[in-house]
């Protein structure tokens, strides 16, 4: 999983605010399906996977009231509508819920909320999204399902390999 956090954060650092974004989106997506593949579809797994690891940093008590600012399903409405069309408008998503738009910015504002708009800090959501899935498989480590699958995510290989004897790749 660091590999992809890695990544993430590298794009950060060079000012990659589209391949970050787009990244951290998916990253509910990939945890969990390793955290619940008998959920069928990929949606309830993104959502659930969200709700346990990033619902908590999504919402606050402001005047005694609690205030969610973004709900798993306006995530998912996000990540689709990011990931197929290229937009953060998620009025037209069937899983929209609370929000019709997102607006990211790279300035110091971060969970601004007027009326369905929320406009997101693109780097401190990105790393929220690193610190839950680093949390979350901390926590799992001691689970052999879930080893398991994570030794099956691709791997891209960067050194010499051999994929048949006696012939070097590299």
């Amino acid at each position: 999983m660091e590999k992809f956090t890695e990544s993430i954060r590298r794009s950060i650092e060079a000012v990659n605010w589209n391949a970050a974004l787009f990244m951290a989106m998916k990253m509910p997506d990939l945890c969990g399906a390793i955290a619940y593949p008998d959920i069928e579809h990929s949606g309830p797994r993104y959502k659930r996977w969200f709700d346990e690891n990033l619902s908590g940093v999504n919402k606050t008590i402001i005047g005694g009231e609690e205030v969610v600012f973004l709900t798993a399903s306006d995530c998912w409405a996000l990540r689709c509508s990011l990931l197929h069309a290229g937009t953060a408008d998620i009025s037209e998503q069937r899983a929209q819920e609370v929000l019709n738009k997102f607006e990211f910015t790279t300035m110091g504002m971060h969970r601004i909320r007027t009326e369905r708009i929320l406009t997101l800090n693109v780097s401190m959501f990105c790393e929220e999204v690193c610190d839950a899935v680093e949390a979350w498989y901390e926590a799992c480590k001691g689970d052999p399902r879930v080893q398991d699958r994570v030794s099956k995510i691709l791997k891209i290989r960067e050194k010499p390999f051999s994929p048949i004897p006696g012939v070097q790749f590299g």
